[in-house]
C-alpha cells in the first residue's frame, strides 16, 4: 500500500509503500511530493513562485544611500 503525509498546508511532503498506516499519513494512490490536496481529494501542482525577484535589505540600503547622495531618484 501507499502512503503520504501531508504539512498543515495540504502538501505532500512524504510518501511511503508498506503494509501497515502510520500516524499522520493518509492512504493514497495518487499525490506526488509537493503537490497539493484539493478539498475534493485531487492534487495540484503549486503556483510557481513569482518570477519577479524581490529586492533584498541590501538592495533597499543601497538605494536609500544612492538615494541620499542624489544619484538617483
Amino acid at each position: 500500500m501507499r502512503f503520504i503525509r501531508l504539512d498543515e498546508n495540504n502538501k505532500v511532503v512524504g510518501i511511503r509503500i508498506g503494509k501497515k498506516i502510520v500516524d499522520g499519513e493518509i492512504q493514497s494512490d495518487i499525490g506526488e511530493l509537493g503537490q497539493i490536496m484539493q478539498p475534493n481529494g485531487t492534487f495540484t501542482d503549486p503556483e510557481p513562485e513569482s518570477a519577479t525577484p524581490q529586492p533584498t535589505l541590501e538592495d533597499k540600503v543601497n538605494y536609500l544611500f544612492y538615494k541620499a547622495k542624489g544619484l538617483v531618484d
